[in-house]
């Protein structure tokens, strides 16, 4: 096995990790909370935010842009290489900076939150599952892409 072979394997593994974290969020976690009333909601969100800050849960978030645009610069003379890249930068673009510049702000917002749970909830869960929406799509066409990479 090559290099570009093995970066865009491991890539995409850690890829659908990520992505499909995104995706459980989008269809079980979050529908289910939403079922909750205001102060189990908050609490939920504050103690799974907390939770998810560890290296089982953010390297498949972000580590395989690295992977896959590493893996697709070794073989930009191809096809196969450009979509490589393309996936890593999908998944970097929807799914890293959509995190960083959005969800985790307001994670640390619902943390640091005074107001009324009501009020926290308002502020927060909306928002919150769009942004995860905008993750959830970016992670599936990005997965799309890379696998459409290994197929040619």
């Amino acid at each position: 096995m090559e290099l570009t072979d093995a970066l865009a394997a491991v890539g995409l593994v850690l890829l659908a990790l990520g992505g499909g974290t995104f995706w459980s969020f989008s269809t079980g976690v979050m529908p289910g909370l939403g079922r909750t009333d205001d102060p189990t909601f908050v609490t939920s969100m504050r103690a799974i935010n907390r939770a998810v800050v560890n290296p089982l849960f953010l390297l498949p978030i972000f580590l395989p842009p690295v992977f896959l645009v590493w893996a697709g610069l070794l073989a930009l003379d191809s096809a196969r290489g450009w979509l490589l890249a393309a996936g890593g930068v999908v998944f970097f673009l929807g799914a890293v900076v959509v995190t960083v510049a959005g969800n985790v702000p307001l994670n640390n917002a619902l943390d640091g939150s005074t107001t009324s749970a009501t009020t926290t909830r308002a502020a927060f869960e909306r928002r919150w599952n769009a942004l995860n929406g905008v993750r959830s799509v970016a992670s599936v066409v990005a997965i799309a892409v890379a696998v459409w990479a290994l197929l040619v």
